[in-house]
C-alpha cells in the first residue's frame, strides 16, 4: 500500500520523531502508511533549508505528509495551507500543529487530491517534495496546475533526486514557466524553482 493512497490499510505504528529545521526543534507524530515514518527524509530537509521566504507569503504545501514543510516554516510566512490525499497523513499533520503549539498560527490542513480543494485560492509559494513513485504524470500535474494557482511573481519549489529525473523535471518546469533555477544541489538532491512571470 503506497503512502499516496487515500486510505492506507497498513497496521498503525505511531511514533514520535524529532527534527531540527531552519534552526528550530520540532516533534512530529508519524505512523505506518505515510511517507518516511521513521525520520524526516533527506529531500524534505534539503527543500526546507533551501526555501527563500517572505513574511507576506501565502504558502501551499502539496502532498504535505505529516506536515513537516508547512509546520517548519509557518512562523516565517503569512499563511500556510497543507494538502494531502492520504487521510492518515492529514490527521497526523493536524495533530502535529498542536504538538508543536502552533494552533494560533494561520495554518490549515485539507484532505485533497493535489489542488482539488484549493482551486479558488491563490498563493505566492507552492512547495512540494513530490511523490515520484506516483509517476511522472502526477509530478507534472503539480507543476502545470500549480502555475494557475500562483500569483504573479509567485514561485513553485520542488525537490527531486538526481537519479529520479531531476534533469527532465527541470526541463518540464522550464517548458511550463519559461524559467527554472536550481537553488541547491546537495547529497544527490536538487531543489528546483520556477517563477510565474506572466
Amino acid at each position: 500500500m503506497h503512502y499516496f493512497s487515500e486510505k492506507p490499510t497498513s497496521a498503525h505504528r505511531e511514533r514520535l520523531i524529532e527534527a531540527i529545521l531552519r534552526g528550530k526543534r520540532f516533534i512530529f507524530k508519524t505512523d505506518s502508511g505515510v511517507f518516511s515514518p521513521k525520520k524526516v527524509d533527506k529531500g524534505t530537509k534539503v527543500l526546507v533549508e533551501a526555501l527563500e521566504l517572505d513574511k507576506g507569503d501565502k504558502l501551499l504545501d502539496v502532498g504535505c505528509g505529516y506536515g513537516v514543510i508547512g509546520i517548519s516554516v509557518c512562523d516565517e510566512v503569512d499563511s500556510v495551507v497543507m494538502t494531502d490525499i492520504n487521510r492518515r497523513a492529514v490527521k497526523l499533520a493536524r495533530e502535529n500543529i498542536k504538538l508543536n503549539n502552533l494552533e494560533d498560527r494561520n495554518i490549515e490542513v485539507l484532505h485533497s487530491d493535489l489542488y482539488e480543494k484549493v482551486k479558488d485560492r491563490r498563493f505566492t509559494k507552492i512547495v512540494s517534495n513530490p511523490p515520484i513513485k506516483a509517476g511522472k504524470e502526477v509530478v507534472h500535474r503539480i507543476v502545470r496546475e500549480g502555475k494557475e494557482l500562483l500569483e504573479k511573481d509567485g514561485s513553485i519549489w520542488l525537490v527531486v533526486q538526481r537519479k529520479h529525473g531531476a534533469k527532465s523535471l527541470a526541463k518540464y518546469m522550464e517548458e511550463i514557466f519559461g524559467n527554472v533555477r536550481a537553488v541547491t544541489v546537495k547529497g544527490g538532491y536538487r531543489v528546483l524553482t520556477s517563477k510565474r512571470e506572466d
